[in-house]
């Protein structure tokens, strides 16, 4: 039998919502994998750490785990997740999903790669950098950093002085004032010339004229669950607006879109903003892990079955949805290793 470990934090759950206080229902998922011949298993990562020292073999064990909306324990999340790899376990999803959570820089080089359509992006590293490509591209542009939900820390600029305002705000100090980085003060000064005024990651990107909407879109296997999200007045965001229409269902269009949008991540679940303006569509952002299991409380599900979208309704946690996706991914997996 396969056999599948829940990497959980230290409040011993895989969080999905902002703050980390509030977990998946992994014993729901555990019915689903186990109804498919899986044995779960609960760990918390530094028990994981501890069996490590142990040289428990771990080749060909998949591990569903935990992200943090802190980056200090995410990147030491990112630590053991790479240690599980170099040893012979099976991540779910890949790492490279982990990394595209909480950093729209990563997702828009992943959307670029696929070849996923998007909003046009650049990712930017230094203000200088930033600066220059404001002498280039043509206003209005959205301005956003790499981290931040609820369209926090993104921003519409008209024109270069606000674009450069709007870098220094997002941007970061190349000195911290800090008793470490004292011992370096007068180095760091001789040589203030030579470093960028600030450093970070932000992304330069298109904007979208007139969006009155998006689509907030969790595909879960073959299935998509979401609604449309409403722009705040006098706004351009509908991302934390939580103006959310769940009578009116999505497109098939849209449905279409999410769904090939997921075959290109290779992943079991993700949730997708997704804009829409005269029947044209864009990803604007994705999340294979972590994401929110949706405000607006839909009803409805939509299920791919020979090329057609069935609507049926919700009965079920969707929990057992993502199990069930998880199942069918990983059955997905193996059978590419056959010979």
């Amino acid at each position: 039998m396969k056999k599948i470990i829940f990497l959980t934090n230290y409040k011993n759950l895989i969080p999905q919502r902002n703050n980390e206080v509030e977990g998946l229902k992994l014993d729901i998922i555990s019915e689903a994998l186990e109804a498919n011949d899986f044995v779960t298993q609960e760990m918390t990562i530094n028990t994981f750490i501890a069996s490590l020292h142990k040289n428990e073999n771990i080749k060909g064990v998949y591990f569903y785990y935990a992200s943090s909306q802190y980056p200090i324990y995410k990147s030491f999340i990112q630590d053991i997740l790479i240690q599980i790899t170099l040893r012979g376990g099976v991540l779910i999803p890949e790492l490279r999903h982990f990394m595209a959570h909480e950093n729209k820089n990563f997702q828009e080089l992943e959307k670029v790669r696929l070849d996923i359509k998007s909003p046009y992006g650049i990712p930017v590293g230094t203000y200088e950098e930033g600066v220059e490509i404001l002498k280039k591209v043509s206003f209005p542009k959205v301005i956003k950093k790499s981290t931040g939900f609820r369209s926090r820390n993104v921003k519409l600029v008209q024109n270069i002085d606000e674009g450069k305002k709007v870098l220094l705000d997002l941007l970061e100090s190349n000195f911290k004032y800090d008793i470490d980085s004292l011992y370096y003060l007068y180095r760091r000064l001789k040589n203030k010339k030579h470093y960028p005024k600030k450093f970070g990651k932000v992304i330069i990107q298109d904007f979208i004229p007139d969006l009155t909407h998006d689509w907030k879109i969790l595909v879960l296997g073959n299935l998509c669950i979401g609604g449309k999200r409403y722009v705040r007045k006098n706004d351009f965001r509908a991302s934390g607006s939580k103006l959310y229409e769940m009578e009116e269902d999505p497109p098939e269009n849209v449905l279409d879109f999410a769904f090939k949008c997921k075959k290109k991540l290779k992943c079991p679940n993700a949730s997708f903003d997704i804009s829409e303006k005269d029947g044209d569509l864009h990803l604007l952002e994705y999340q294979p892990i972590h994401f929110s299991l949706l405000g607006g409380d839909p009803d409805y599900y939509f299920e791919l079955k020979n090329g057609i979208w069935e609507k049926h309704k919700i009965v079920n946690e969707l929990e057992l949805y993502i199990g069930n996706a998880i199942s069918e991914h990983i059955k997905n997996l193996e059978k590419k290793k056959l010979p």
